[in-house]
């Protein structure tokens, strides 16, 4: 199955010399200060590999020479496939991607109200995830209030895997999560070292900043590890709060969180594929919130692939969230902004680019359409401006000569197609047409859409034996935890 993968990293923000004194600084970051690491698993890990490691403190100091050995072990680029085995995705070499926002607890749902998110609403999503070409990953974009929450990963994910054939989020939150979610996707794949071979399930690993491993988070890291699924290490650190408030320090840290977590993973199986990630952002000074939607994501994103580069590790960055209520001129804004700079940058996953609202605590079936769009925009923007002799179109303007113009030309008939941006959403008819349409807005034109989509668009159903024993292991889990 062709996946349409558009090619970034045309834009940095970071001088060479930027790079090399971000990298020494972090590294002293890590000789001096250390890592805390709240796992015990994970910190043996490292006292093994020659960390001077105090059992007491729960720390480890790293020094250049460890982090250089053990990093260099991680993969460069590596395959990732969907549910469709036949579905993958390159992650590495600047290959950009683009996921569904994850994980906030409220629905904007198809009539504009807000919400509590439940199982529907992740089974809807994942088919609207399946729908747009533009949409390479369906992450776990809501979390389903209506069971149990200790069950909610393998509910979130089986009702993921059922309605789309693309890539799809892991649960590793904790080694028994990371367990029962890889024997979900064990079920689809066919066996376990099928899964190994083919790897479906992305884990997620936020550090806890300032400079720590959390626990549950570490653990259910290196159980992905063993079992070869890919894990994203992606502090959310706020400048001002939880770091610096200058963005250089900011990167130094995050650099120190990262590096460290990628270390986890390789130290626990060499080769893991990882990505090196972030979810950082200034701090608003004012509220004490994160500016989700601030221009310092952006620079972040930039530098934060510069340095993943620099180590040759592929990248995770997150763009397309809003701090706005509302699917209005503030989400377009901030949605669109960051964007163009993570994809310019090259992440290779582009996390929370379609459906967040208000910081990603709530998702909005009518947003995912108008980021889908902005996604495909995107797209064409990182194609560029393709000059050879064909599209010089040197005959053509000879041929027209003055006073003419080229529409329905033979070669604008062959080349418009594919030098044009044909928007699925963006209204560009005359107002008398469009009042005469009914005049509506952007925000209710994209609800219509995702309403169209979710009666017409059907994925390829999972074969039903495969739906027998993902049913009967659910419920399996249900009664593990006493219902």
């Amino acid at each position: 199955m062709q996946v349409k993968e558009p090619i970034g990293g045309q834009l940095e923000v970071l001088s060479k010399r930027d790079v090399q004194q971000i990298h020494g600084a972090t590294m002293e970051v890590l000789s001096r200060l250390g890592i805390k690491v709240w796992s015990s698993t994970a910190l043996r890990l490292f006292e093994d590999a020659g960390a001077e490691v105090d059992k007491k403190k729960m720390s480890a100091k790293l020094s250049e020479e460890l982090v250089s050995e053990t990093i260099r072990k991680a993969p460069s680029h590596f395959e990732f496939f969907g549910r469709d085995p036949s579905y993958k995705l390159l992650m590495g070499k600047n290959r950009v991607h683009f996921s569904l926002c994850g994980q906030g607890v409220k629905i904007q749902d198809l009539d504009g109200r807000i919400r509590l998110a439940t199982v529907s609403d992740v089974e809807s999503m994942a088919r609207m995830a399946d729908y747009f070409d533009d949409i390479h990953h369906s992450s776990m974009m809501t979390t389903p209030m209506d069971v149990p929450p200790e069950t909610i990963h393998v509910h979130a994910l089986w009702a993921n895997l059922k309605n789309t054939r693309k890539t799809t989020d892991g649960y590793n939150h904790g080694a028994k999560w990371a367990e029962e979610t890889l024997r979900l996707g064990a079920i689809v794949r066919g066996s376990m070292d099928e899964l190994a071979k083919k790897p479906m399930l992305l884990g997620f690993t936020n550090p806890v900043s300032p400079m720590q491993l959390s626990k549950e988070l570490i653990e259910g890291a290196i159980i992905y590890a063993k079992h070869n699924q890919p894990v994203l290490y992606a502090p959310e650190a706020l400048s001002g709060g939880t770091a610096p408030s200058t963005l250089a320090g900011l990167l130094v840290q995050q650099n120190a969180e990262v590096l460290s977590g990628v270390m986890v993973s390789q130290l626990a199986k060499a080769g893991a594929p990882v990505l090196y990630g972030t979810v950082s952002a200034a701090m608003d000074m004012r509220t004490g919130a994160p500016a989700l939607g601030g221009p310092e994501v952006g620079l972040i994103n930039l530098a934060t692939a510069q340095l993943a580069r620099h180590y040759r590790l592929p990248c995770r960055g997150t763009g397309g969230n809003t701090d706005s209520k509302l699917v209005d001129v503030q989400a377009g804004i901030e949605s669109s902004l960051s964007l163009l700079l993570a994809a310019y940058a090259g992440m290779n996953f582009i996390y929370d680019s379609a459906g967040s609202l208000d910081g990603s605590i709530a998702t909005s079936y009518g947003k995912i359409v108008v980021d889908a769009e902005i996604c495909g925009m995107v797209t064409r923007i990182l194609r560029g401006i393709e000059v050879t002799d064909e599209t010089l179109a040197i005959d053509e303007i000879v041929r027209a000569g003055p006073s003419a113009n080229y529409l329905g030309t033979p070669f604008t008939m062959k080349m418009f197609r594919k030098e044009h941006y044909m928007p699925m959403l963006l209204d560009r008819r005359s107002r008398d047409a469009w009042e005469a349409d009914g005049g509506r807005g952007m925000e209710i034109s994209a609800r219509e859409k995702a309403k169209q989509i979710l009666k017409d668009h059907h994925p390829e159903p999972l074969p039903k034996d495969v739906l027998k024993q993902g049913d009967a292991f659910v419920k399996e889990v249900m009664k593990s935890y006493g219902h």
